[in-house]
């Protein structure tokens, strides 16, 4: 053992031997080297190789990303300090104010706003941030990018090609959005320590004002983003210690906490026992951290502020009142450069201590709710603008917007608003063509011709906004808007809805139809006869005001409009015997059930019979055989004189004084006159294959099945995604079937493809199709489910 400790002492002194001859001979050489380098100019100085740093944004570095621990920071040592000749710089740092011109290493620089010099006196702090003109500079740029550049930079640390980037950064007015920011952060640290530690108060609007204009540049990396907000905040108070409410953006949360800009308002709000309003309940919700704005909201925002308003009044019409928590709002900076940290105290004499409305947490939930809603209502003005970008501000666009806020302010769907009432003029009718009501709307159309139903479609939805209903109007049994063709307009809430399927309006919208026809049938109409169309749709049993104000406005589209009689008198002519015989006791049992005939009612049945193409003779025989005292007499057959007939006894009158009514007759008539009437409902609406019985349906849900989806859109879905595309009639056949609105159908549709897929599923107007690059998650999707 003892043998192996001495040879092991033996082999290192002999290896120490070695390397102390070694540096004796290179020691002449080195010195050369050194001397021709100090005198080689400094611009001529080049830096020794250096180890390649990663990119900090590239890894997960907190300062880079998430921001957590965001205050722990490792602070700058001597050596970092060290100059290149080897010792600790002597030199007295100044502040370079705003505008002051001054040269570093052959770089003009005239923007000031950074510090100059070797060393500080007096109060410092980590020096990062200090320009050091007796560092080495290269003399070209090298890594604008900042990919070499430390985790913490400073000026002392980086390259010489770096120094030489960051000085021609700052002589370039920091205007460069490409620069690393590694760059940034050095020239932020002085910003700190010029308010902080100089705490040069006066000039805080100034370097607030710098801080925004870097913020615009360079708000994408979420580091600098959390630290220049907190920078302003307390930056916004020093130099107005006067709290204001801050404006609304969609950018307005920043970290992991509330803005003190924001905590500040609400916090006097609650001190002073003020409910919040509106854009107090806004600004609470999107400065919350865990806020994240769905896609509508930040696209649409400045819509999205509007239709708030509208929500939150409508909901806390006095206002949302918060209890006052006991937490007191702790105003602290703590720097990007950790060199130092810095405390504000909330001073106001007259507000004392404000409560810190970032430890309430009770009615976060119902605003979070209000918030959803309000996003889910922009989804399809979104998605429009989304596509086309440039149709923000048409028409097209516009209507796609909530009721409530279409119409407000002096945008485009309060320009269409008004020029639809002047249609109006003093009135709540109108008659207009449908050109005409095209241009007010601001839509195109084609000059003549059919309208597509998708087309008619939307004038329907814009028209419901502006509270106008209008007849013919295809959603609710009427024939589909011609170009040139007649249009009646009404003022009525949300455009009149109505159930145009139920029993009771369809048998009423087929006796209007019958009976206009009849009026028109001889080229002229009557007052008389509309006064007596109107008088029926009046005594329409199951029918509401609403549905007969609709009928009433469709009764006289019928009349006025010659394109609308031709169409309804060609499908007439076209039904069947039985059809048209049930039209006509229907017709006969309305005139003859009082077992009283008008003259105006004879004129209604023969304009009737020749509409329908029977021999008017045998009108006159049935007013005979239905035993019905009439005004004035009737011919019957051409007359014939004979002599030698004795006259026949007057016939005697009844106990009564007057015609004997068989009110069980009565009634029949009446029950088979509802009957034909719920016959004749489909004949003047555009046809449409017959949906299969309830009981020979199969199960949607077994055919399509689409989680999320309810079972008779899942089962639209499938028959979409099998065919590829569809036309639009025949898509509305399939939607019909399964007893949905088409455009709603899209609408549902698209909105599960948002919430599965991030993206719509169905697009097309006169063809509709499936996205071709999701079918296959559709596929997938089915099979899941």
């Amino acid at each position: 053992m003892e043998w192996f400790l001495i040879g092991a002492a033996l082999v290192a002194w002999l290896i120490y031997l070695g390397r102390k001859q070694r540096l004796a001979e290179e020691a002449p050489q080195r010195s050369r080297r050194t001397m021709q380098e100090r005198s080689a100019p400094l611009s001529e100085r080049t830096a020794s190789p250096q180890q390649p740093w990663q990119d900090p944004r590239s890894r997960p570095g907190r300062r880079f990303t998430d921001g957590s621990n965001q205050w722990e920071r490792r602070p700058v040592t001597a050596s970092a300090l060290v100059g290149d000749s080897g010792r600790l710089p002597k030199a007295p740092a100044k502040w370079i104010p705003s505008g002051e011109g001054v040269r570093v290493a052959g770089v003009s620089i005239n923007s000031g706003m950074f510090y100059l010099g070797a060393s500080f006196t007096g109060k410092s702090g980590a020096e990062n941030w200090l320009v050091d003109p007796t560092c080495q500079v290269g003399s070209i740029r090298g890594d604008p990018e900042g990919r070499t550049l430390p985790y913490w930079p400073s000026y002392h640390s980086i390259s010489p090609g770096a120094r030489r980037t960051f000085l021609e950064w700052l002589a370039g007015g920091r205007n460069d959005p490409s620069i690393g920011i590694g760059y940034v952060f050095i020239f932020f640290y002085g910003l700190e320590r010029r308010l902080f530690i100089d705490e040069a108060r006066n000039e805080a609007p100034a370097m607030a004002a710098e801080v925004r204009r870097l913020l615009a540049l360079h708000g994408e990396n979420y580091s600098f983003k959390g630290y220049a907000s907190k920078f302003l905040d307390v930056a916004d108070l020093m130099a107005d210690p006067d709290i204001s409410r801050p404006a609304l953006s969609p950018d307005l949360k920043s970290g992991y906490e509330m803005p003190l800009s924001v905590r500040l308002h609400l916090g006097r709000k609650l001190s002073s026992k003020l409910p919040f309003d509106s854009t107090d309940g806004l600004l609470w919700v999107l400065s919350l951290p865990d806020t994240q704005l769905r896609t509508p909201a930040a696209r649409c925002f400045e819509e999205l502020a509007e239709l708030w308003h509208v929500r939150f009044t409508s909901r806390y019409p006095d206002g949302l009142k918060v209890n006052s928590p006991t937490t007191k709002i702790k105003i602290e900076y703590r720097a990007a450069s950790g060199g130092f940290g810095g405390r504000v105290d909330l001073s106001d004499s007259e507000l004392g201590p404000l409560p810190d409305v970032a430890a309430v947490s009770a009615p976060i939930d119902g605003l979070r709710d209000l918030l959803n809603a309000c996003t889910d209502e922009l989804a399809a003005y979104s998605r429009l603008l989304g596509k086309k970008p440039e149709a923000k501000g048409t028409v097209e666009a516009a209507f796609l917007l909530p009721k409530e806020i279409l119409t407000s302010g002096s945008g485009t769907g309060a320009a269409a608003l008004k020029r639809v009432d002047d249609l109006f003029g003093e009135h709540r009718i109108a008659g207009v063509k449908v050109t005409r009501l095209a241009q007010a709307l601001g839509m195109e159309i084609p000059p003549k011709g059919k309208l597509g139903a998708g087309l008619c479609n939307q004038i329907g939805a814009l028209m419901d906004k502006l509270d106008v209903g209008f007849e013919p109007d295809r959603r609710y049994g009427s024939r589909g808007l011609e170009a040139d063709g007649y249009i009646l307009l009404f003022k009525a809430k949300e455009g009149a809805p109505v159930d145009g399927e139920s029993s009771a309006y369809a048998a009423a919208r087929a006796v209007v139809e019958v009976a206009a026809l009849a009026a028109v049938s001889d080229g002229r109409v009557e007052p008389s006869e509309f006064e007596s169309i109107k008088a029926d749709i009046r005594s329409f049993p199951g029918v509401g005001g609403v549905e007969r104000g609709r009928l009433m406005a469709y009764a006289s589209t019928l009349l006025r409009d010659p394109a609308a009689q031709q169409s309804a008198i060609k499908k007439l002519r076209n039904i069947g015997a039985d059809a048209r015989a049930s039209a006509v006791r229907a017709a006969m049992s309305a005139v003859l059930a009082d077992g009283h005939a008008a003259p105006d009612e004879v004129k209604f049945l023969e304009r009737l019979y020749k509409a329908l193409g029977y021999p008017v003779e045998d009108l006159y025989s049935a007013l005979h055989r239905g035993e019905v005292a009439l005004d004035e007499p009737v011919a019957v057959a051409p007359e014939t004189r004979a002599t030698g007939i004795p006259i026949p006894p007057q016939p005697q009158a009844s106990r009564s004084g007057g015609v004997r009514i068989d009110h069980g007759r009565l009634e029949r008539i009446k029950s088979e006159t509802t009957a034909v009437s719920e016959l004749l409902a489909g004949i003047f609406i555009e046809e449409e294959p017959p949906a299969p019985p309830p009981q020979l349906r199969e199960p949607v849900a077994a055919e399509g099945k689409f989680a999320g989806l309810d079972g008779a859109h899942a089962r639209l879905l499938s028959v979409l995604a099998e065919s590829g595309e569809l036309d639009r009639q025949a898509f509305e056949d399939e939607a019909r079937k399964l007893r949905l609105l088409p455009d709603g159908a899209i609408e549902t549709i698209n909105e599960w493809g948002f919430d599965r897929f991030d993206e719509p599923i169905v697009d097309g107007d006169e063809r509709i199709s499936v996205a071709e690059h999701l079918r296959d998650k559709l596929q997938q999707a089915r099979v899941e489910a």
